[in-house]
């Protein structure tokens, strides 16, 4: 009689079990690997804003050099550039802002906020006038949009970020979840 050579139950289990643990390893890595969206926006909406106010604060062109009033608190009427618009008084800086970014419509200017969504989808909502930059402005960036949900300004579905900026240019972030998204991938607080 001629014998047959197979597998038995026992030896398929084990081999069963070897696959599933190196799948459920595999998946894992993989799984963690996998860039947070919100980050990556957060991250991207946090450089262009250092970009952007860097470019306006320094021309003098936009914002002459007046020791009364320095950086954004000069609101003096200025022409945007590359437009025949004119910037003054509470949305200058708003109107400066949006005419070098990349944006869907006409900002909004509502509840003493200048509103707007950029091409990638980032909502933005930019507080105006002066009188609060004393301190700092902050500004209010939804990284996936304002429709889409979930909207959270904290957690880890966090969607919902904060950007402070200063009458003399500086920009910089304060809650705890912003500044550990900075940290992560050496982009300065």
């Amino acid at each position: 009689m001629k014998k047959i050579h197979a597998f038995t139950l026992a030896e398929m289990l084990i081999v069963l079990s070897i696959i599933g643990v190196l799948a459920i390893i595999v998946l894992s890595t993989l799984q963690n690997s996998t860039p947070d969206k919100n980050k990556a926006l957060f991250k991207k909406a946090y450089s262009i804003t250092e970009r952007t106010v860097a470019e306006l604060v320094n021309d003098e062109t936009l914002y002459p050099y007046d020791p009364a009033r320095i950086g954004f608190l000069n609101t003096d009427s200025v022409q945007v550039p590359g437009t025949a618009d004119a910037a003054e008084g509470d949305t200058k800086l708003c109107k400066l802002f949006t005419s070098k970014l990349n944006i869907f419509a006409e900002p909004v200017y509502e509840d003493n906020s200048c509103k707007f969504e950029t091409t990638d989808g980032i909502y933005w909502i930019m507080p105006i006038g002066t009188d609060d930059f004393a301190s700092k402005k902050v500004i209010t960036v939804d990284v996936n949009g304002k429709e889409n949900e979930p909207n959270l300004s904290s957690g880890d579905k966090q969607d919902i970020f904060t950007i402070n900026i200063y009458s003399d240019g500086r920009v910089n972030v304060s809650g705890d979840k912003e500044i550990e998204y900075l940290k992560s991938h050496s982009v300065k607080k």
